[in-house]
């Protein structure tokens, strides 16, 4: 398990510190605190606490405090055999008998064989298990109902016993029945796995393409996204949306964001054939109906108005709205030409440096090759180093930039979104220097390496001081606008 601790957040300055771990130190974690819930449960059966946890999302103190309010109510939700009670008081009338005396199909035959009461074959009696309940099954039929279970996926919740009453069957158990079948026992290792990084509040599986690394959070945290760094993929992502790390926006707003980019009723085309703007507030208003008297329905607006002229309703009577005035249609064309034109402004330069972030992700061979001819070159190791940091500093600022101009669409301008564009174009265009200096081939000269070092630091300090005013202006509510999301 490798601890690391993460300084970037969207909205404030906090540190966190994270774990990523693999399958094998899940099992350690999940056995650790199974191990300590025990020692306060005092259970008969360490799975009954996997299954508790796996409910109460492996909140320790919450479990806690639920099992000792009423047990029995808790084990009743989760339809789990009380080990407090007799086995009587579970007793499922559809299940066989639990004695082999009072169940004639169990009964020894004339060759010293018992009948299943699941296949119906005559079996010796050391062929057959069963769990405290004392049902009788056969482990052919035993092995047969688990390989069902486990291939159904289960999702790690309850594998109760095959007569449908409410013992639950221990993993051990389960390990135990099935220790020919290796195939199968990794196979519910798996599930067991995934339920406790799928049920689990604070771990999540890192979002790299096919990476097993499972990412544990110290300690839980508000709905506040943070930046994890995956360190076998190289993935960055948020743990809260687990998006591409999408600093300064939050990520409600990067999800009506993306939202708005592929929803097919906010193509450019549909706004200029179905909607109109309220003359009010300006938000975009679909007719749902035939009638032309519409209410904007935004949240403190509720403006009346005529659709075809878009004149306030009350004193609509007095006004010809069939007569064309050149001035009022030419106005409100204008205003629908300028909503969509801002929106094609934000989101065409979103759109550009994802591409060149994507595009510019190519040069990592190109990077290598030189690295290996600077190294041939018998080149310091600053000096190799320093495209290294380059590249990586390079993504860090186009990544920045393309989730700046999401958060800048929906903010109102105000001095502070001043400053706040000011920043952004010195960064954009202190970027678009490191990303020349990166893709013109840097000859074995030591004042090349000097001045890529010294753009690079600018580069990284300029991103910097456009996210520290960000985290200020959530602090101070300067982003009018955003303080919805």
């Amino acid at each position: 398990m490798r601890q690391y601790v993460s300084s970037t957040s969207i909205i404030t300055n906090e540190h966190i510190i994270y774990y990523l771990m693999n399958e094998d130190d899940v099992v350690k974690e999940m056995t650790k605190i199974i191990k300590e819930i025990n020692e306060v449960l005092g259970l008969s059966s360490v799975t009954m606490v996997r299954l508790l946890l796996n409910y109460f999302h492996w909140d320790k103190d919450t479990l806690t405090d639920r099992y000792w309010e009423d047990p029995d109510k808790l084990l009743r939700i989760l339809n789990i055999a009380n080990p407090n009670l007799s086995s009587t008081d579970d007793y499922n009338p559809l299940s066989p008998p639990s004695n082999v005396d009072q169940d004639p199909l169990l009964k020894s035959t004339n060759h010293g064989l018992v009948t299943c009461k699941t296949c119906y074959l005559d079996k010796p009696l050391n062929e057959f298990y069963s769990l405290s309940c004392h049902h009788q099954h056969c482990l052919t039929c035993w092995r047969l109902y688990l390989e069902s279970k486990i291939s159904q996926g289960s999702n790690g919740q309850t594998i109760s016993c095959p007569s449908r009453c409410n013992q639950i069957v221990d993993d051990e158990q389960i390990f135990q029945l099935l220790s020919n079948n290796k195939r199968l026992k990794e196979r519910y290792q798996q599930i067991l796995i995934n339920t406790f990084v799928e049920t689990n509040r604070l771990t999540h599986w890192c979002p790299g393409n096919a990476c097993s690394t499972i990412v544990k959070l110290q300690s839980r945290l508000t709905d506040c996204a943070q930046m994890i760094s995956c360190d076998m993929c190289k993935t960055i992502f948020c743990f809260q949306c687990l998006q591409q790390w999408h600093d300064p926006v939050q990520c409600s707003l990067l999800q009506k964001w993306e939202k708005k980019n592929r929803d097919e009723s906010m193509t450019c085309e549909w706004i200029v054939a179905n909607t109109k703007e309220c003359p009010s507030c300006h938000s975009s208003i679909e007719k749902n109906g035939g009638c032309n008297h519409m209410t904007c329905r935004k949240p403190g607006c509720g403006h009346e108005f005529c659709w075809i002229c878009l004149n306030p309703w009350k004193d609509h009577a007095s006004r010809q709205c069939n007569v064309y005035r050149e001035d009022e249609a030419n106005k409100s064309q204008e205003s629908a030409r300028e909503s969509l034109a801002r929106y094609i402004h934000y989101f065409s330069r979103y759109q550009t440096h994802n591409q060149s972030l994507e595009l510019e992700g190519k040069l990592a061979n190109q990077i290598e090759q030189r690295i290996h001819e600077m190294q041939a070159e018998s080149m310091s190791y600053t000096e190799q180093q320093a495209i290294y940091k380059a590249f990586d500093v390079l993504k860090q600022c186009r990544r920045t930039l393309k989730y700046t101009y999401a958060f800048a669409y929906y903010l109102y301008r105000n001095n502070q979104a001043e400053v706040f564009e000011q920043n952004q174009a010195d960064l954009e265009r202190e970027t678009e220097a490191l990303s020349g200096y990166l893709e013109r081939e840097i000859e074995a000269d030591q004042n090349i390496s000097l001045k890529l070092m010294d753009k690079t630091r600018y580069c990284d300090q300029r991103r910097k001081i456009l996210l520290d005013h960000c985290k200020e202006g959530y602090a101070e509510h300067y982003w009018a606008g955003l303080d919805s999301y």
